[in-house]
């Protein structure tokens, strides 16, 4: 909801799209039915845009999963492609919201898939909080990439047909710098940092839940999942000696992060727990003591901000245990 209405914390850098995009598609041809193929093409030379790394990673992911949703059992291909698009003045082209366009250059991320495309009633709703059909079936995570998008002063295009597929465009301005300035942080590791043990994940959207399990796996983690706190607390007690550590959300349904956290807590006071919310560090910390957090990961979160939180907790428990 929070990603809809624009308002997760924003924190901009110098983005290299061509490397941001190559990194979800290579992540998510692990966890991507076998029946998918993911094609990726992009042009050389794309300026960098000017966003949140991993927001932009988020649409991405999003965007790719559901093309991939849509084709169901059947064979078929999404193409994620990577342009740099000019909008001329006088132009007047529209976004999904039938809004122009300003002119200007564009890094332009298109997804195209050949599934089962669009009822009109899916087109006129897709972007709606909590709309659901078996082809989209993730709640919030359409609506999060409108969402972002606006709030990076960009713009987002859906042409779709049934039974003919779906294309979405969007359109994020960039940034016309010296290209050696990008920021290290957004570059691909070249010796990766691999984590083990078993990590208990608690996430009630199955989208960021499957995401998160990818991304913790190529880390070398296995994974324990559960959908809410009380799933989460029952595995816990059947499996507390194999569980390393905790990496849980905080608004689920029946048992929300806070009071898993505090019967955690009872049961293993040194049992490492990491907080992964969209609703920032304050409004946590608020209601926990910060003392008792290992860290905290901010949603939507990128492949490196998670790899960074859990390499620095792992490395705490293994200066205790040592």
């Amino acid at each position: 909801m929070l990603a809809y209405a624009g308002k997760t914390q924003y924190v901009e850098a110098k983005v290299n799209l061509e490397v941001q995009v190559s990194e979800t598609v290579n992540l998510l041809k692990a966890s991507i039915p076998q029946n998918v193929a993911i094609k990726y093409v992009w042009h050389e030379n794309i300026p960098p845009i000017k966003a949140d790394a991993s927001q932009i990673s988020q649409v991405a992911m999003n965007l790719i999963i559901n093309a991939s949703e849509s084709i169901g059992e059947a064979q078929g291909e999404v193409l994620v492609s990577l342009s740099k698009k000019a909008i001329s003045t006088g132009q007047h082209e529209k976004d999904y919201l039938g809004k122009i366009i300003p002119p200007g250059w564009y890094a332009c991320l298109e997804v195209t898939d050949n599934g089962c495309g669009m009822s009109d009633e899916t087109y006129n709703r897709i972007f709606e909080p909590f709309y659901t059909t078996k082809f989209t079936g993730r709640g919030l995570g359409m609506s999060a990439v409108l969402g972002i998008v606006t709030a990076h002063r960009g713009a987002l295009q859906l042409f779709s047909e049934p039974g003919k597929g779906t294309t979405f465009k969007v359109y994020l301005p960039v940034q016309i710098i010296d290209s050696n300035t990008i920021e290290s942080s957004q570059q691909i590791a070249s010796t990766p940092w691999q984590g083990s043990g078993t990590i208990l994940l608690v996430e009630d959207e199955e989208q960021v839940k499957m995401i998160a399990r990818t991304m913790l796996q190529t880390m070398g983690f296995s994974v324990l999942e559960a959908n809410n706190g009380k799933e989460a607390l029952e595995l816990y007690k059947k499996n507390a000696s194999d569980i390393t550590l905790v990496v849980t959300d905080m608004g689920m349904p029946v048992m929300d992060g806070y009071a898993l956290f505090r019967e955690l807590k009872t049961l293993a006071p040194e049992l490492p727990i990491i907080i992964s919310s969209g609703y920032g560090d304050t409004v946590v910390t608020s209601r926990l003591d910060s003392d008792d957090i290992a860290g905290m990961v901010n949603k939507p979160y990128s492949f490196e901000k998670l790899q960074d939180m859990l390499k620095r907790v792992m490395e705490g428990v293994n200066r205790v245990n040592g």
